[in-house]
């Protein structure tokens, strides 16, 4: 008798065709579920050979893409760093996409605040987890890239970062539904701006020779010069001053208040 690999039900099976592993598509997702939980939970003390461990390699491939991009990291990039052979690492994870899962995780745990909520009510908790944000971002700059998608690794440790975040709304008498869009909202603007901190340290990292500062000083008056300062003058009132929109972290810092500002509003009225 073929019984459902997740519940045990006997199966039905069809007349032809590939034979069912469960009985429904409850039971498919849960097992899938199970499956995905193992394949993300860090097992820090499973040891091999030449003294490796998961977190040993997970470390050393977060070494690599804060030193040189997530595009740099590759199985055989991590072997060579810790000096063992490519497939050993294939001992603990089934390839890169489960590495950069546990990376993510690592990242987050390292930050992860377990604490009681801030003093200053749901505006100091949020702006707290924004700048909290900003920063693992500057710290690990190829996080961007896997955090800013639809689809992220949904690992415990980013959950978690997420359930804090999603607490600053509790006792406004908002829905689930609402929070989550807020919360979003506020993420959304921290990564949007990270992209050029991102994008400034990429240009660093390839020998730019020049900081954005510099950059904005030199190019931004010749091409004004080139095209006529004429034709773009809103922008061209900033000729002389090169480091007002070379000042990320005050860019980052103007519209967080003002986009708490507005849900300040919307809370009240709400």
């Amino acid at each position: 008798m073929a019984t459902c690999a997740r519940c045990g039900k006997e199966l039905v099976l069809p007349g032809r065709g590939r034979r069912p592993l469960y009985c429904s598509r409850s039971c498919q997702a849960r097992a899938y579920r199970a499956r995905r939980s193992v394949v993300v939970t860090p097992v820090r003390e499973q040891r091999g050979e030449a003294g490796l461990s998961r977190e040993l390699i997970v470390r050393t491939a977060v070494r690599i893409a804060d030193a040189d991009g997530l595009e740099s990291l590759s199985m055989r990039h991590v072997a060579s760093a810790l000096g063992v052979k490519v497939m050993s690492l294939y001992n603990y994870f089934a390839g890169k996409e489960e590495l950069i899962d546990l990376m993510v995780e690592a990242v987050f745990a390292d930050g992860l605040d377990s604490g009681p909520p801030i003093r200053g009510g749901w505006r100091a908790e949020l702006e707290a987890a924004a700048r909290w944000e900003w920063e693992i971002y500057s710290a690990h700059p190829w996080l961007l890239e896997v955090i800013a998608t639809v689809r992220p690794p949904l690992v415990p440790s980013l959950l978690a970062r997420f359930e804090r975040g999603l607490g600053a709304f509790d006792g406004l008498g908002l829905d689930p539904v609402t929070t989550h869009r807020l919360y979003l909202g506020v993420s959304g603007l921290v990564q949007g701006l990270a992209l050029l901190r991102v994008s400034e340290i990429a240009a660093g990292r390839r020998g730019g020779g020049i900081s954005l500062s510099q950059w904005r000083a030199v190019t931004v008056p010749a091409v004004y010069e080139k095209l006529g300062a004429g034709r773009y003058p809103r922008q061209s009132a900033l000729r002389d001053s090169p480091d007002v929109l070379a000042d990320l972290e005050e860019i980052f810092t103007i519209n967080l208040r003002i986009m708490l500002d507005g849900l300040a509003g919307f809370v009240e009225t709400a």
